[in-house]
């Protein structure tokens, strides 16, 4: 169930990038596993099993290199030498932005929000989000867990955040698919909304917005 939002104490914006900002989460699957194998020619489940049992945790917080990573399942796989080929795949099938969701900030400048993104994303995708995918463009400030070594839900991801806006709390909302960074976020004292698979209609009645665009 979503809170009720205080909106005229609402100056930043903080929004998550997959599953709000960018549309490649459909029924917990990514968009980038879906035709790995037969675009590839790889295995997916060796590579999510070696990948996902701990080592992209570390990459996330910034204590491994994701690009070490899947050099090494290549090389153990027979893929010797493909490792940028994997990553930009990855990437570019992940590459799908909520051209809804995105419709909503230009609106939401017009009455002075600031905006900035708070992902997950370890350091290299980071990257290929800001420049490649142009939300650097977009967005005041990009804060990734990668680069800032915290992950969220963790407390100090939002600390950290109030930190560098100098902004209090009650004046951050964040938009986030998971319910556990909500929670922790509220928890801080942040206001914020769960954007859930479809929420657009209600994330535009929820911050005083009319429907901006649809998606065919």
């Amino acid at each position: 169930m979503t809170s009720p939002l205080d909106l005229d104490a609402v100056q930043v914006i903080a929004w998550d990038f997959d599953g709000v900002l960018n549309r490649n989460i459909e029924n917990g699957v990514f968009a980038w596993s879906r035709n790995f194998e037969q675009d590839l020619g790889l295995s997916l489940q060796s590579f999510t099993s070696y990948l996902f049992a701990g080592r992209f945790q570390k990459a996330m917080r910034g204590q491994a290199c994701l690009v070490e990573l899947v050099t090494e399942w290549a090389e153990a796989n027979a893929a010797s030498g493909r490792a940028p080929e994997i990553l930009d795949y990855w990437f570019r099938q992940d590459a799908l932005p909520d051209t809804r969701t995105l419709a909503l900030i230009e609106p939401l400048k017009a009455r002075g929000l600031r905006h900035v993104m708070a992902t997950n994303n370890e350091i290299h995708r980071t990257s290929y989000i800001e420049t490649t995918m142009g939300f650097g463009d977009r967005m005041e400030r990009i804060f990734s867990a990668g680069r800032m070594g915290i992950v969220k839900p963790d407390t100090d991801y939002f600390a950290h955040i109030e930190a560098e806006l100098d902004v209090a709390p009650a004046g951050l909302l964040l938009v986030d698919d998971l319910e556990e960074n909500v929670a922790a976020a509220r928890a801080r004292g942040w206001q914020a909304f769960h954007f859930a698979e479809g929420a657009h209609d209600l994330l535009e009645q929820t911050l005083g917005l009319q429907k901006t665009s649809r998606e065919p």
